[in-house]
């Protein structure tokens, strides 16, 4: 989310074009500030305008840097608070619309345009500012607010994005389930224009939703909630938890565990999005995926080898940015599970986007798994690790401790070990990984009891407990961890906590359905 939410000052569409026309006789409006002020407030106010045009927006040119700067400048000039209403927020916005969201500029402006007397355009536009800062802190009721306040003023903004923005608002309030559910409701009720967000609403939304429900007592509305899902991640959820264990026979029953039926289904559902939406990456990024887990990796290799060697040489696509660099590591796993490791290499090499943080942890990954640890540290070292969230920062945490460990610096390992356990609950999948590359046993089996016993971690916990096909090709390092994560998870104390919460699943399914940790 930190990273596309400053998409929302575009979504809004420079809202100051929404007011009505008669705004605009507003320009002339008495003010206390000085006239020179006033009329250099206008000129800048004129331009916003113009730019706010349907046919300047498709052009791309939302706010040249000239006329960040002027706005700047002008916010900042003597007696510009003395400018009245109007003036003085058309500017404010100005800044939010000019400047990045995370620019302090930005954030000053959208905080003194959250008041009630602005108008709902920008309003909303604003609070969209101040939740991708709260999300820069991990302040999910911060988050909450902001949320609820753009909601509240012009709910489009917020479903102008795209659904899976909003899930770091959700995960920063796994601590308040009350806020939590509220913020699901909220979310969950929206009119979403997208396929996209209609698939979030019935089944990632609904699983957290329906595990809040569950851990209240109350299953009728839990299986309400997930009465539309068709996720196989969300049905796998629901197949092993526990809480859930009073809807399994119905699910049963209807054929909703028959995970091989499920995936495929999936595979028809994205091939069918793939043809009505051609330029969707994010579309043949599930696609490739779906094969590979379904055993079909040849044909996930030459489905998006295409699309890559496309992104590569520069082609447009509707969310580059978004999914280019998630095809290319999935790509690059199809690849790697049939050895063919310098080709998953080279793909992860080149950058698609300007993301240089998911293609580069992708690609440290692999390097950590061909026990190459010197590699590994200088591809997370080249990572962008301004634009990770906690939990992306974690991973990069892991790869640095178990490289580390491969060149036997333990000082260095014990380091980025010690990170680790300090914001655990960010990604417990990160500690339980570093603690297995480092042959903390005892320790690793301590977390995984704390994760299937907090609620809130549960479900991810208990895919631990999925075992399936492996892949045709294993690399010995990467043979050696999944040794210790099999011998994890059949310690008895382990086993014995899990059974209370949960159940273990055998799958015909290979990819990340299983073997995780």
């Amino acid at each position: 989310m930190i990273l596309n939410l400053q998409r929302a000052a575009v979504a809004a569409a420079l809202s100051l074009a929404a007011m009505p026309l008669a705004a605009s006789s507003a320009l002339a409006a008495p003010t206390k500030a000085s006239p020179d002020l006033a009329r250099d407030a206008d000129a800048v106010i004129a331009r916003m305008l113009d730019l706010s045009k349907a046919e300047t927006a498709q052009a791309g040119q939302q706010c040249p840097p000239a006329l960040a700067d002027q706005v700047d400048a002008l916010a900042a000039r003597r007696g510009f608070d003395a400018l009245d209403a109007f003036r003085r927020d058309a500017v404010l916005y100005a800044v939010v619309v000019c400047r990045p969201f995370d620019d302090p500029r930005a954030v000053a402006a959208a905080r003194r345009l959250d008041r009630d007397d602005v108008p709902p355009p920008i309003l909303a536009s604003a609070n969209m500012v101040l939740l991708a800062e709260a999300a820069m802190r991990n302040d999910g009721k911060g988050e909450l607010k902001a949320l609820e306040r753009a909601l509240d003023a012009d709910a489009s903004q917020v479903t102008a994005l795209p659904p899976e923005m909003y899930g770091q608002l959700v995960e920063d309030l796994k601590n308040d389930p009350a806020a939590r559910a509220r913020a699901l409701d909220r979310l969950r009720g929206l009119d979403w224009p997208t396929e996209d967000g209609h698939d979030q609403v019935d089944n990632d939304w609904a699983l957290v939703r329906a595990e809040l429900a569950a851990d209240d007592g109350d299953m009728t509305r839990a299986g309400a909630v997930l009465d539309r899902a068709s996720s196989p991640h969300v049905l796998l959820a629901v197949a092993q938890d526990r809480r859930f264990a009073a809807l399994w026979p119905q699910l049963e029953a209807a054929g909703r565990f028959d995970w091989k039926k499920v995936l495929e289904a999936a595979l028809a559902k994205a091939e069918d999005q793939s043809r009505r939406e051609p330029a969707n990456l994010k579309r043949i990024a599930h696609r490739v995926d779906h094969l590979r887990a379904l055993g079909r990796r040849e044909e996930a290799i030459a489905l998006g080898g295409g699309y890559v060697t496309r992104l590569q040489a520069g082609e447009a696509f509707d969310d580059a940015e978004l999914s280019g660099p998630m095809l290319v590591a999935i790509q690059a796993a199809a690849l790697s599970e049939l050895g063919r490791f310098d080709e998953a290499d080279a793909v992860l090499a080149k950058p698609v986007a300007q993301d240089r943080l998911t293609q580069n942890t992708a690609r440290a990954a692999l390097l950590l798994g061909l026990d190459r640890p010197a590699e590994v540290l200088k591809t997370v070292d080249a990572a962008d690790a301004s634009i990770a969230s906690p939990f992306g920062l974690m991973w990069l945490d892991e790869l640095r401790a178990c490289a580390h460990h491969r060149l036997g610096d333990e000082a260095a390992a014990r380091k980025a070990l010690d990170k680790l356990r300090k914001g655990w609950r960010d990604n417990p999948y990160a500690l339980s990984g570093a603690l297995l590359c480092l042959g903390r046993d005892d320790e690793a089996a301590e977390l995984m009891i704390r994760r299937l016993r907090d609620p809130a971690l549960r479900g991810d916990a208990l895919k631990a407990f999925r075992d399936g096909p492996p892949p045709p090709v294993v690399t010995p390092r990467d043979a050696e961890l999944d040794a210790r994560r099999r011998a994890l998870v059949a310690r008895p104390e382990v086993v014995a906590v899990m059974q209370e919460y949960g159940r273990a699943l055998t799958l015909p399914l290979g990819g990340d359905y299983a073997g995780g940790y």
